[in-house]
């Protein structure tokens, strides 16, 4: 007697319709920043945001149940893993931060990227149009547009729905900065987007 179990599905063809919304069109996208701006449960001004992460992010694709309710996705995908693009300004791009339960991804799609990467970002390698680099988890790693121009570069974020996205360590010498700028509370309010400032990360 054979005990194996199959499984048997039949193939789908969506409406155009339906598949529509399966698409991102960057050009009908909004970055990020904007959403935590009109955000009022977020208690992080856009520009901060944009500072610390990227002057533009565009949400492509996000898991559901992301906690980080202000970036808002073009397409709900599947549990663990994201994709955005990221566009940068020469000399700017996400500072040093860490994901510790997460793998960060980076593929270059236009101009010249810098990954540097240690507690103080004391390693380095430029990566050109579609180099690929896959950060492992608990490593600072800081990105940086070393082009003469706008460029970007794709993020893709894949770990556990367990860890929803929100295991974002970011260097102490960037909280010193905020709360110097904008106030200790609002260091207390990245919180609310899964964010902490120090090198050792209390989570789940």
């Amino acid at each position: 007697m054979n005990d194996t179990h199959t499984l048997s599905l039949e193939t789908l063809t969506p409406t155009p319709e339906e598949m529509e919304k399966r698409i991102a069109r960057l050009k009908d996208l909004q970055p990020t920043k904007r959403n935590y701006s009109a955000s009022n449960d977020v208690g992080v001004p856009g520009e901060i945001y944009a500072k610390l992460a990227a002057h533009s992010v565009f949400k492509l694709m996000s898991p559901p149940g992301n906690k980080r309710s202000a970036a808002i996705p073009a397409v709900s995908g599947v549990p663990g893993l994201e994709v955005s693009i990221l566009d940068n300004p020469p000399g700017h791009g996400p500072r040093l931060h860490a994901h510790m339960k997460t793998v960060e991804c980076f593929l270059c799609l236009t101009g010249r990227y810098k990954v540097a990467w240690g507690s103080d970002g004391e390693h380095e390698v430029f990566l050109d149009p579609f180099d690929f680099i896959a950060v492992p988890p608990r490593v600072f790693r800081e990105v940086t547009n070393v082009s003469d121009s706008n460029a970007l570069v794709l993020a893709i974020m894949q770990g556990g729905i367990q860890d929803a996205f929100n295991d974002l360590l970011y260097a102490p010498s960037l909280g010193q900065k905020v709360e110097a700028e904008y106030g200790p509370q609002v260091v207390k309010n990245f919180a609310n987007l899964g964010v902490t400032f120090g090198t050792v990360w209390h989570g789940n």
